[in-house]
């Protein structure tokens, strides 16, 4: 995962560029010892000096300050895995907490995005009390929002509105989980089943048709989520 890392890019381009650190400061209008406290990281430019070092190395800024508003695939299948341990390794609130920063800067990366909301609904169960586990399918539920609303992945989508759908199944909200699927495109026999099981929390079961009652009994007790599949917990 790409992190900001001015410090040393600054260090690298120079070098790459052969001159010395006295010749890079004469050029941006700086002393050579601020030049050398960028290079260790011990301050940074203005933020005036950033589109002038990066038209200099004929680099962007993002690439200068080793920054990416994308996770790739990979990265994101690591994190996933690394988070889902530390769930089960580290206090609650402590994964949470990283999970927040991540999607704080890769706010962009729909995604990742789909795979925290993944993941917290299904470790919403380990949080202290109610109220924290509310907390966090909420959140979820916030995330499935941003992806729905602005990934062009129709695929990705799908799998965040039923996300999405789930959330409010574990939060006792049949209604939400209809206004979501009821005129859904998909139709598929998840989205079925949440609409049965939706049904089910509003007292109207058979309303959702025998096909749908009937996947109801095949996964009525907890549910689980494993990247937008639907199984029944141990």
């Amino acid at each position: 995962m790409n992190g900001v890392n001015l410090s040393a890019t600054i260090a690298e381009k120079r070098r790459e560029k052969g001159i010395t650190q006295d010749e890079l400061a004469a050029y941006i209008g700086v002393t050579k010892a601020s030049v050398s406290k960028w290079e260790t990281g011990h301050s940074f430019p203005d933020i005036a000096f950033l589109p002038v070092l990066a038209a200099y190395f004929d680099i962007s800024i993002d690439d200068l300050v080793g920054y990416s508003p994308q996770m790739t695939e990979k990265d994101i299948d690591k994190l996933y895995q690394r988070l889902a341990l530390d769930f089960t390794t580290k206090p609650f609130e402590e994964v949470i907490t990283e999970c927040e920063a991540v999607a704080k800067k890769y706010y962009s990366c729909y995604p990742l995005l789909y795979r925290l909301a993944v993941l917290y609904i299904n470790h919403a169960p380990m949080a202290a009390d109610q109220n924290l586990s509310e907390q966090v399918i909420t959140e979820a539920i916030r995330f499935c929002e941003r992806v729905t609303a602005n990934s062009k992945d129709r695929e990705l989508t799908y799998g965040a509105i039923n996300i999405q759908a789930s959330c409010y199944l574990s939060l006792k909200d049949g209604g939400k989980v209809l206004e979501l699927l009821e005129e859904s495109s998909f139709n598929t026999s998840t989205e079925r089943a949440l609409i049965a099981q939706a049904h089910q929390l509003l007292g109207t079961k058979k309303s959702a048709g025998n096909i749908a009652n009937r996947l109801v009994r095949k996964i009525d007790g907890n549910v689980s989520v494993v990247d937008g599949y639907f199984a029944k917990q141990p």
